[in-house]
């Protein structure tokens, strides 16, 4: 396939792209026609995106996110405590990064949850001494949190946030769901304070597990339709990155990457799981795979911390 008709890279914009696949179909996607869509890597920074462009609208990606993204969200009793350990270390590990924050400052620091889901990382944030906002397309907070926090629904570009309004961004499994992520990066670095930090996690499309998957689907002589990241089903994911397309985001955008790690990889599934049921299996089946992508830097999952570094002062004649 001719790679000229394709469009630039929405990451950096370079032109040398290779084809990587067909994405897997949902018939009940709206004006979807397979025929239309490749999956593709940009070869300088490894982005891989969805071209032609999806045409959905704010409305219709609303309207998907509410039908069944969180169809299969229940938690046992060990998630959830799993869930809040995690939000607790993150807000830990951003207390650390912002040490050197003006300790005159009195005022809560404004933190925004793009993408808060459901809202437990604006309970957590709120506890840890935040003024937490909330963001997303759809409205799924659970019913606890209504009210409690300031909530906007719909896109970062419509929520015209003030310049330098937020110290802290958190993005949890948000970006590969974005269709220009570079446009959001500079939103984000406007709305960030000097010195403002923002997390973001993202699926690793350079991981182990996604390695393993492409070798079944060759020996199920279905290579042409592995193509990683699936914007037409659930999870609806129309980016992918890893770690190199991250630096590349980050970097011409303004930020200043302190930290980019993976993890994931270790889940401990026994806990749950009911034992013996076919996710239990299916986990046990992964699990040496992920142990092994500890080993080799290949995690499911990559978290990216970023500054906005302040302006340099004009040195004196």
């Amino acid at each position: 396939m001719d790679m000229k008709t394709h469009s630039p890279c929405p990451v950096c914009s370079h032109q040398e792209l290779a084809d990587n696949g067909r994405p897997r179909v949902n018939e009940n996607f709206p004006r979807l026609n397979e025929r239309n869509y490749h999956i593709v890597r940009c070869r300088h920074c490894r982005f891989l995106f969805i071209d032609p462009e999806i045409d959905l609208s704010p409305a219709e990606w609303r309207e998907l996110y509410k039908q069944d993204y969180f169809a299969g969200s229940v938690k046992s009793p060990w998630q959830i405590r799993l869930n809040n350990r995690e939000l607790n270390q993150r807000l830990a590990l951003i207390g650390r990064y912002r040490q050197n924050r003006n300790p005159q400052v009195q005022m809560k620091e404004k933190l925004l949850d793009l993408g808060c889901g459901q809202g437990y990382m604006l309970e957590k944030a709120a506890s840890a001494a935040y003024e937490p906002y909330g963001l997303d397309l759809a409205r799924n907070l659970e019913p606890c949190f209504e009210n409690r926090f300031p909530f906007f629904e719909g896109s970062l570009a419509q929520a015209a946030y003030p310049d330098a309004f937020f110290s802290v961004v958190y993005m949890d499994s948000v970006m590969e769901h974005v269709p220009h992520p570079a446009d959001a990066m500079k939103e984000i670095f406007r709305i960030l304070k000097p010195g403002g930090l923002f997390l973001m996690i993202v699926p690793n499309e350079d991981c182990l597990m996604n390695g393993l998957i492409k070798w079944v689907y060759t020996l199920s002589g279905r290579a042409e339709k592995y193509g990683k990241i699936k914007p037409f089903v659930t999870p609806y994911h129309i980016q992918g990155f890893n770690r190199k397309s991250l630096r590349t985001l980050s970097a011409l955008n303004g930020m200043s990457v302190l930290s980019l790690r993976g993890f994931g990889g270790s889940y401990p599934f026994w806990k749950a799981f009911p034992v013996f049921s076919k996710s239990w299996w299916i986990n046990l089946a992964a699990w040496p795979f992920g142990l092994m992508s500890v080993l080799t830097r290949s995690q499911v999952q990559l978290m990216l911390i970023a500054r906005k570094d302040p302006p340099v002062a004009a040195s004196g004649a």
